[in-house]
């Protein structure tokens, strides 16, 4: 049942590739049927023009042969007395050998008494002939019923099939042979005698000019006078088609008395059906033979004729063939395709139910996410609100009662807090740039660039900031999206030309760039703080900064933000940059950028420096044997909050704490936290001057001592 489930499910897919395998075969077998007709029928009308012109080519010769007997006849009508001299010379004029070569003997046959009728005259005289003068033939039944028709009408009478006796050729072994013919006999009548009547005619009677044909001779070449010599001709004594009756076969081979038929073969089971000539059937052929009667004075001849194997070569017979083939060839193509096609149509019809599938998870998705974007913007801002007003209500109704250190503690909880709520807005803006449809128009970037850059001017009309912005630059992107990418890259500059006496920002398209990668590459260049190369694979991430929060604000979320605009649009973002020297960025809106723009500095990052924080040989033996001995700890920290916490978490503990500012040139390691006894530390990243926090500690008696550095914070962009 599963197989047929299966079968029944497969039809139902595939109906309309079977449907046009099953159109397609119906009209092969129209064509095919029509073109085998055209075929068959041009074939048969050049058999039957065949047939006419041999039968008639036939019927010519004989004709010329019974005319000589006439000639002779008219010899004696025009002679008083014909002597062996006279006959002979008649004979020799006719010149048999080159113009009537089917004449074995022409001779006369005398009356001696109403019935005998011996051979008086035999010509041309050789050895087969000699041997005819005397020989009587009305003793023979054939013979003599011949010659009585012949006496009776007054015509040319023949013979049935009968056997002549001639030379052989200088082949064969004797000198005589028997051939097969006909002897034909032609009355003379006394001059001057009535000849009206049978009876007349019969007392007339003075002879007969008798004539001996071998049929073979008399028919020889008879083919290449019809039409077509690619048809046999058969010569039959009668109506009998017997090899008794055989008078002339064109190719010796004898064919109108074979039982020709190909049933018990494949190949013939199929030329049945299809009248092609396959497998020797003679279904083809059969349509193309015949047997004509044709009356040879006084005999009924039987002419068969059938076409031979060259007879089909001079045809398109086998174009039915080619064109069933083909048509069942293009039929199964037809059907691959088709069914391709449905294939194909039922596998977009499952990928478009899949897509649809997807894109209502994507909905549920995208509705969680905003659920999730209002449970930040609005659940985790209450809380960050509440700590950072409690803290200003304690600062400005309590200041009375908190010390300087009290109070700056309350400072940098507020500005934690805020910082982390531009840290929630960073956040839902990179989330709403991967939401929502594409929207591609004509932009003027030069436009939007001039807009931005008065934006910041207007924010902070106190800085001197030069901005170059290069005219007429439209591409098709999504407006949107490219405001932000924009906001972003020209706030950054504006932003790290901040210590700059005379910044300078331009933006436009880099048309040397442009023209080596085959699409426009657009920059945002800025003359500020700069960044080391060896970190420029880091820039695009998210929460990736090089700079401390103390030296530049800002969340590290602006180029991740500029990278998945970029990319949403199929483009490309790089940037370019030195210490001290400023920054470039730069980023395509579409794809096909055919430079690599890793390659594009010339030049490559020198091998991170690593700062290891380490304890002494003494700290990692604590507990073991190194009890009652005096303890020192160094902790790096990069974040001045953080070391003042810890600093004062030590002298808590009743640590002796000293700590001082400095500054380390110098690369350093990942983020990392770790203890070993009653140390902490915690390091990052930076290739200019990294300035830090430097604690070292001892305790009491044989307690640890911590003395402790810090700095303002670290440099770079963005940390990785």
């Amino acid at each position: 049942m599963s197989l047929l489930r299966g079968l029944a499910a497969h039809l139902r897919h595939a109906a309309l590739a079977y449907a046009v395998l099953l159109v397609a075969i119906i009209l092969t077998l129209l064509a095919f049927y029509y073109v085998r007709q055209n075929v068959e029928a041009s074939a048969r009308v050049r058999f039957d023009d065949t047939v006419l012109t041999s039968q008639e080519a036939i019927v010519r010769r004989l004709e010329r042969y019974v005319n000589v007997m006439f000639g002779a006849r008219g010899l004696f009508s025009a002679s008083t007395e014909v002597t062996e001299e006279d006959w002979r010379g008649f004979v020799a004029s006719l010149d048999l050998e080159n113009r009537f070569e089917g004449i074995q003997m022409l001779g006369y046959a005398r009356a001696d008494g109403p019935d005998s009728f011996p051979i008086t005259y035999a010509a041309p005289l050789n050895d087969a002939n000699g041997g005819l003068v005397g020989y009587d033939a009305y003793a023979m039944a054939a013979d003599r019923a011949a010659m009585d028709r012949a006496r009776d009408g007054g015509e040319v009478e023949m013979t049935g099939k009968t056997f002549v006796l001639s030379e052989a050729p200088r082949s064969a072994l004797g000198d005589l042979v028997l051939e097969t013919g006909v002897v034909a006999y032609l009355p003379i009548y006394r001059r001057g005698e009535p000849v009206r009547t049978v009876a007349e005619r019969r007392r007339a009677l003075e002879g007969f000019v008798v004539s001996y044909l071998p049929t073979d001779r008399v028919l020889a070449g008879i083919v290449d006078e019809s039409y077509d010599p690619s048809v046999d001709v058969e010569v039959y004594d009668g109506a009998g088609l017997t090899p008794r009756n055989l008078l002339y076969d064109s190719d010796g081979v004898q064919r109108a008395s074979e039982g020709q038929t190909a049933s018990g073969s494949s190949g013939g089971a199929f030329a049945e059906v299809t009248d092609l000539p396959v497998g020797g059937s003679a279904a083809d052929r059969s349509a193309r033979d015949d047997s004509v009667p044709v009356d040879v004075a006084g005999r009924e001849w039987s002419l068969y004729f059938e076409t031979l194997p060259e007879f089909d070569r001079g045809e398109n017979i086998r174009l039915p063939l080619f064109v069933l083939l083909s048509g069942l060839g293009v039929s199964l193509l037809l059907f691959g395709i088709t069914y391709m096609l449905v294939r194909a149509r039922l596998g977009a019809e499952e990928a478009s139910a899949g897509m649809e599938e997807a894109n209502r998870e994507l909905e549920v998705t995208n509705r969680e996410l905003e659920a999730f974007s209002y449970s930040v913007s609005h659940d985790l801002r209450a809380p960050l609100r509440s700590i950072d007003g409690f803290s200003q209500i304690l600062l400005e109704d309590y200041a009375d009662d908190l010390d300087e250190e009290g109070k700056d503690y309350l400072g940098r909880v507020r500005t934690a807090s805020q910082r982390m709520g531009r840290l929630i807005d960073d956040l839902l803006g990179l989330s709403r740039v991967t939401r929502g449809a594409l929207r591609r128009e004509r932009v003027n970037l030069s436009t939007v660039a001039r807009e931005v850059a008065d934006g910041l001017r207007e924010s902070r009309p106190d800085r001197d900031v030069e901005f170059e912005i290069q005219d007429g630059i439209e591409v098709h992107c999504d407006p949107r999206l490219v405001r932000v990418a924009l906001t972003n890259l020209i706030g950054n500059a504006f932003k790290f030309t901040e210590k700059e006496e005379r910044a300078r920002i331009a933006f436009g398209e880099d048309l040397e760039l442009s023209s080596r990668g085959r699409v426009p590459v657009y920059y945002v260049r800025d003359n500020g703080a700069g960044f080391d190369m060896e970190y420029a694979d880091k820039l695009f991430g998210a929460f990736q900064r090089l700079h401390g929060s103390g030296e530049f604000e800002g969340t590290g979320i602006g180029l991740a933000t500029v990278q998945r605009i970029v990319h949403r649009h199929g483009g490309r973002a790089w940037a370019e940059g030195e210490v001290g020297r400023g920054a470039s960025f730069f980023f395509t809106l579409r794809p096909g950028l055919q430079i690599d723009p890793s390659h594009l500095s010339g030049r490559e990052g020198p091998e991170r420096g690593r700062v290891a924080v380490t304890a002494t040989g003494e700290a990692r033996s604590v507990g073991r044997e190194g009890e009652g001995r005096p303890l020192r700890v160094l902790l790096v920290e990069d974040s001045p909050d953080d070391a003042l916490f810890v600093l004062r978490e030590l002298r808590r503990g009743g640590y002796r704490v000293s700590h001082e500012r400095v500054e380390t040139a110098g690369a350093c390691s990942p983020p990392s936290r770790g203890a070993s006894g009653t140390s902490s530390s915690r390091t990052t990243p930076c290739r200019a001057s990294a300035p830090r926090r430097r604690s070292s500690c001892s305790g009491p008696g044989t307690g640890p001592t911590c003395r402790s550095s810090s700095s303002p914070g670290t440099s770079g962009r963005t940390r990785p």
